[in-house]
């Protein structure tokens, strides 16, 4: 028997290097059903936006390339069925793409006529230049296409992960990459298309679809890898959303999609990876591994969840700790004093967390930033007044 799909989750999180810049979220993702009974089909989609000041209205393209997808296989649904893998194949390499593209088109056409700018200057469909990737997901079969940087990863029973689609430029330097708004770009549409029959033994047992803000976080292929196969034990919501907040702190700073969907089966099998590998560093400058193996634990303490909302905001850390300089100092003449704080950690999370650091923060589960700078304000709550003051001449 055929293992069923489940709802698959999505979601999308505005880069830290955005956020700093008061840039909005360029990214977009989509995880829906559409069609019911036997043309009853699941659709993962995720959109990147170029940005720079030539794409400027490129967050709105990637939403309506979501839009446009999910719109475009509405409209396959009601005339192809889903056992005919072959014109759904041909679906994927042609007949989707050029619908897509054109429902696109019209829908950023119909936004600029909206803007004050359309009435001294032309229509450009540059300035909302996307990526697109999609995933569809039938019973007996799965199949993607797209255009652009996107990247789609397929992970076994045994917790093996496999890069399923990635984008290929030949002759290509630096940051390059296919957009909707190209024109002629059919071509980069075929060569990312595929439709795979699925049967009863097949070994696949989750997709990851996302887009290039999560491999560019990474420091090898081989951690991309793995750092998708440990997404999908995570739950869907704020679990999956802190993750890539996560990912983006401390990786690329990019805006970051992702698309998830499992097949049924007990838990156990839908992910197989040991304790050495969700220790690992994933992100790089290997600051990921630790967020990931918090979240593997049931229900958090309130210092882990201190520890989770620091990390995930590395540029608020150094604020945080500043303004307790007193109580630092206040931990170390009165040793007891940490002994109530830790009884009540709901009282006080980060008076909690700094008096269990008080042996330094070697043990704790916590990000470097953290860690180092936990221990360079007890360094200073442990120099004397003469030694903090300046020399007299």
């Amino acid at each position: 028997m055929i293992k069923a799909w489940q709802s698959g989750t999505s979601c999308s999180v505005i880069g830290a290097a955005h956020r700093r810049q008061g840039k909005p979220c360029q990214d977009a993702s989509l995880s829906c059903q559409l069609g019911s009974g036997p043309q009853q089909l699941q659709l993962l989609a995720v959109s990147d936006g170029h940005g720079g000041s030539r794409y400027w209205l490129s967050d709105i393209g990637s939403n309506q390339a979501c839009n446009a997808v999910r719109e475009s296989v509405e409209a396959a649904l009601q005339q192809t069925p889903l056992s005919d893998r072959d014109q759904w194949l041909r679906q994927l390499q042609l007949e989707l793409p050029e619908a897509i593209q054109q429902r696109w088109l019209e829908a950023v056409q119909r936004d600029w006529q909206q803007r004050p700018e359309s009435a001294t200057t032309p229509f450009s469909s540059a300035v909302y230049g996307c990526t697109l990737g999609f995933v569809l997901l039938a019973p007996q079969w799965w199949g993607c296409s797209g255009i652009g940087d996107w990247d789609l990863v397929g992970i076994s029973a045994a917790g093996e992960a496999n890069l399923l689609s990635e984008e290929t430029l030949q002759g290509s330097h630096g940051e390059a990459t296919t957009s909707l708004c190209q024109a002629d770009v059919m071509v980069a549409w075929r060569q990312r298309a595929q439709l795979q029959e699925l049967r009863a033994s097949d070994p696949l047992q989750a997709l990851v679809l996302s887009t290039d803000g999560i491999r560019k976080s990474c420091a090898t292929d081989g951690d991309f890898l793995q750092l998708c196969g440990q997404m999908i034990a995570l739950e869907s919501g704020d679990p999956l959303k802190q993750g890539l907040v996560e990912i983006t702190a401390q990786g690329s700073g990019d805006d970051v999609s992702v698309a998830i969907v499992q097949r049924s089966g007990p838990r156990s099998t839908r992910l197989a990876l040991g304790p050495a590998a969700l220790a690992i560093a994933i992100v790089a400058a290997g600051a990921g591994g630790w967020w990931w193996w918090q979240q593997r634990r049931p229900t958090p303490s309130p210092i882990e969840r201190e520890v989770v909302q620091l990390c995930a905001a590395p540029e608020r850390i150094k604020a945080s700790l500043s303004q307790r300089k007193q109580q630092f100092q206040q931990l170390l003449q009165q040793p007891k004093a940490a002994e109530a704080l830790l009884k009540e950690p709901e009282r006080d999370p980060l008076g909690a967390l700094i008096a269990s650091s008080a042996g330094g923060s070697a043990t704790l589960q916590a990000c470097p930033p953290l860690k180092a700078a936990l221990d360079a304000q007890w360094r200073m709550a442990r120099k004397t007044p003469e030694q903090k003051a300046p020399a007299q001449p």
